[in-house]
């Protein structure tokens, strides 16, 4: 009985090639294969839009691509699936220059076979897997599941471009938790982490799609607001976020209830520089942590604005 299904997007315009492929994968007896085929780079890229395959194998001589340029078309799209790229024994050196720019494997046509085929598949999905797992250790903080500081800033630097492109503004929170110290203290860091990640799991739900909610470290977060048009959104924004994170946070047999101090600072009128923005917006919510309260504050104002709980919270 077969172990496992896996779902192959063969991109070839070769009929023999595509019936010897079709012919060798359904010899395979421990997995099945399910193999769609198209004839051209560009109705494999339709079908990606709408699915996503477990490994593309990818002839490099299409009808309208040739050589490594059909590759680099593909991988450009940043799909998150292996792609195998497929080419004639004489042209072995574009293979391994499709490897290089980020191929997980390259077969030659004509000494392929069905063990070699299926190998080569089993292991394409398997670095893909791992080479994403490296990713995201990199990228994410593995107890809130969000981009961590390096991530952050690369965004950040994203927004400030899209901004400068749009004649739009970015917005950028910091955000520090109120009472959250006592809570490590008292009842020790497994249970400040299952306030972490319920602060994590809120903020995400609090803002748009097309925003990022950071952890910076410890228990302070940013967030990226984009395409912001004046004061008034983030402002919103900032409200809804305080109130989320001050309803009751419930671990085991405790409820908790903590607090934010959140400061503002916005792309380009308070700085022009990934740094400069944070180190402002950090400077505002200190201003809200002295008040003792929940609050937000503008780093171009002097004001803090706290926030009255929600009437859940009350």
């Amino acid at each position: 009985m077969p172990e496992t299904e896996t779902h192959v997007l063969l991109i070839e315009d070769n009929p023999i090639d595509i019936l010897l492929t079709r012919e060798m994968l359904s010899k395979r007896k421990k997995t099945t294969y399910t193999l769609k085929t198209v004839n051209c780079l560009k109705d494999g890229i339709n079908i990606l839009q709408n699915e996503q395959p477990d490994v593309i194998l990818l002839d490099l001589y299409l009808p309208d691509s040739q050589g490594i340029k059909t590759f680099d078309t593909l991988f450009g799209l940043m799909l998150d699936v292996p792609i195998i790229v497929c080419t004639a024994l004489e042209d072995e050196n574009t293979a391994l220059l499709g490897v290089n720019n980020g191929a997980q494997d390259y077969l030659l046509k004509g000494n392929i076979t069905a063990a070699l085929l299926s190998r080569s598949i089993k292991y394409a999905i398997e670095r893909k897997k791992a080479e994403n797992k490296i990713k995201y250790l990199a990228l994410y903080d593995t107890l809130t599941d969000l981009p961590n500081r390096r991530l952050f800033f690369d965004r950040l630097s994203q927004a400030f471009s899209r901004a400068h492109r749009y004649e739009s503004k970015v917005g950028l929170l910091f955000i520090d938790l109120n009472k959250f110290k006592g809570i490590n203290d008292n009842y020790g860091h497994e249970m400040g982490d299952h306030v972490l990640q319920a602060v994590g799991t809120r903020l995400k739900g609090s803002i748009r799609e097309t925003d990022t909610a950071a952890r910076l470290g410890g228990d302070e977060f940013g967030i990226i607001l984009q395409d912001m048009k004046d004061e008034t959104s983030a402002k919103v924004i900032s409200q809804k976020i305080i109130q989320s994170i001050e309803k009751k946070i419930h671990v085991k047999t405790h409820n908790f209830h903590i607090g934010a101090s959140v400061g503002i600072s916005f792309y380009p009128e308070d700085g022009k520089d990934e740094n400069d923005l944070l180190n402002k917006a950090d400077k505002a919510m200190y201003k809200v942590k002295k008040s003792g309260k929940s609050g937000y504050c503008f780093c171009s104002k002097n004001q803090v604005e706290n926030v009255l709980p929600s009437e859940d919270n009350l």
